[in-house]
C-alpha cells in the first residue's frame, strides 16, 4: 500500500488547510523542483507532514503560497527538513525572512556520529528501518498530470520525518547537543542568505589566477551574465560558460575578432552575445579593480604539511571518541586556520578561527591546543582498528 496523502491543487483548499496548521507546533516539509532549465529552481511540489497526516501541494496550480510560507516563520513552530538548502531558499525568496526554528535531520544525524552528509534514504533506513522507493528520482515534476505513483513517491519523502525528528532530538538532548544544532543551523542560514543576496563573481572557478583590471572585467561580465540570465529565466551558464568568462577577463580584449577567435565562442548562442560582451569588457576596463570579499586568514602561506596531517588524524580520533561526524566539524581550511592562528604571535588581535568558536571549541579546541603544546601525544594503539591511534597524556607519563 502506498503512502496516504491529501492532494491540494486549488487556492481555497490550500487556504483552509493552512489555517489548520495553527494547531501543530511541529511540521515537516520537502519539495520537488527542477533547476536545470531556469535561473532559479522551479518549485513543482510541496510535501508537508503534520501529526494529522500528509498533504501534497501543487504550486503550479495554486497562485498564492504566501500563507504557507508565513506559517513556517512562526517562532513557536519547529520546521523539520532534510538537507533543506533549497527549502530554506524557497521560503526566504517568498518572505525575505529565515525560518526561526529549523531542524535539519541531515545535520542532526552528523552531530550523533552518523554519516555526514547522508542521503535521506540512508537516514530513514538507519533511524526507522525502512527502504525508500527511488524509481521517480529523475521525474520531470513540471509535467501534469502527475501519476499516483509519482505523488506517492513525493509523499514518502516526508512520511517519516517527524518520527526521525523525535528520535534525533531526544538523543541530542540526552547528549547535550541540541544547542549545538541550533547554533550551527543559525550560522548556516545566515551564510545561505548572504550568498543569495551577494555578488558571487569571486566564486568563479579559476578567478584566483586573475588580478587588477582582469578582476574588473570578470566582475562586469558576471553581473551582466547574471542580470541577463535572470531576465530570460535561464541558467547563467547558458549565456556564457564560467571558463569562457574567466578567459575573457584574463585576455581583457574587447575586439570582436579576438573574441570570436576564442575557442568556445563559436557556438551560435554564445556568438550572438559578442557585441554585448565587448561593451561590458570595454566599460569594465575603465573601472577600478573590485575589492576581494574579506575572509579572515591567519598568517602567511601554508603551515607544515606534516603538522596539518598530524592534527587531521587527531581530529578523526576525537570525533570517533565523541561520536560526531568529522565532516561536520572541520574542513582542511579550518585546520589550517587553527594552526596559523596558534602559531601567529599577533593572533590575539584577530577573531578566533572556526575551530575555536562555539560548539567546535567545546568539542575539539582543548585537545588540539594540548597537542600543539606537547601535553598530549598520539600513539599507535591497535593497527587493525578503524581508528588505530589514541591520545597519551605526556604529563602523566613523566610523573
Amino acid at each position: 500500500m502506498g503512502t496516504v496523502f491529501s492532494w491540494i491543487d486549488n487556492q481555497s483548499e490550500l487556504d483552509t488547510w493552512v489555517e489548520s496548521l495553527a494547531q501543530f507546533p511541529l511540521i515537516a516539509f520537502d519539495t520537488e523542483f527542477v533547476s536545470e532549465d531556469s535561473y532559479r529552481p522551479i518549485l513543482c511540489l510541496i510535501q508537508v507532514a503534520t501529526p494529522d497526516g500528509i498533504a501534497v501541494i501543487d504550486p503550479l496550480a495554486v497562485e498564492d503560497l504566501s500563507g504557507f510560507w508565513r506559517t513556517l516563520l512562526n517562532p513557536e513552530k519547529t520546521v523539520v527538513v532534510h538537507a533543506g538548502r533549497e527549502e530554506s531558499l524557497f521560503c526566504y525568496r517568498a518572505t525575505e525572512c529565515q525560518i526561526p526554528n529549523l531542524f535539519d535531520v541531515q545535520v542532526a544525524a552528523g552531530f550523533l556520529g552518523m554519516e555526514y552528509p547522508a542521503s535521506y534514504g540512508k537516514v530513514v533506513h538507519r533511524i526507522v528501518g525502512k527502504t525508500l522507493d527511488k524509481e521517480e528520482t529523475r521525474s520531470d515534476w513540471r509535467l501534469r498530470p502527475l501519476s499516483r505513483h509519482q505523488l506517492e513517491y513525493a509523499a514518502q519523502d516526508v512520511r517519516d520525518l517527524l518520527d526521525i525528528y523525535q528520535s534525533l532530538s531526544d538523543r541530542l538532548r540526552k547528549h547535550n547537543r541540541l544547542e549545538w544544532l541550533i547554533d550551527e543551523t543559525r550560522i548556516r542560514q545566515a551564510e545561505l542568505y548572504a550568498f543569495e543576496s551577494s555578488e558571487n563573481w569571486h566564486r568563479l572557478s579559476g578567478i584566483s589566477s586573475l588580478s587588477g583590471q582582469s578582476l574588473s572585467v570578470a566582475r562586469g561580465l558576471w553581473n551582466w551574465r547574471d542580470s541577463l540570465a535572470k531576465e530570460k529565466n535561464v541558467p547563467p551558464r547558458r549565456i556564457l560558460r564560467d571558463d569562457l568568462l574567466v578567459e575573457l577577463a584574463r585576455r581583457g580584449s574587447f575586439d570582436h575578432k579576438h573574441l570570436t577567435s576564442l575557442r568556445g565562442m563559436e557556438y551560435r548562442n554564445t556568438r550572438s552575445w559578442i557585441p554585448a560582451i565587448s561593451d561590458v569588457i570595454q566599460n569594465s576596463l575603465q573601472t577600478p579593480p573590485p575589492i576581494w570579499p574579506k575572509k579572515q586568514r591567519y598568517g602567511k602561506g601554508q603551515p607544515p604539511g606534516m603538522l596539518t596531517q598530524f592534527l587531521s588524524a587527531a581530529m578523526a580520533y576525537i570525533c570517533h571518541q565523541k561520536h560526531i561526524s568529522p565532516m561536520l566539524v572541520a574542513t582542511s581550511d579550518d585546520l589550517r586556520d587553527f594552526v596559523q592562528f596558534r602559531l601567529d604571535p599577533h593572533a590575539n588581535t584577530q577573531e578566533p578561527p572556526t575551530l575555536l568558536q562555539g560548539w567546535r571549541a567545546e568539542l575539539v579546541g582543548r585537545e588540539l591546543d594540548d597537542l600543539l603544546a606537547g601535553n598530549l601525544a598520539i600513539v599507535l594503539d591497535n593497527p587493525k582498528s578503524e581508528i588505530p591511534i589514541r591520545f597519551l597524556d605526556v604529563n602523566k607519563v613523566k610523573r
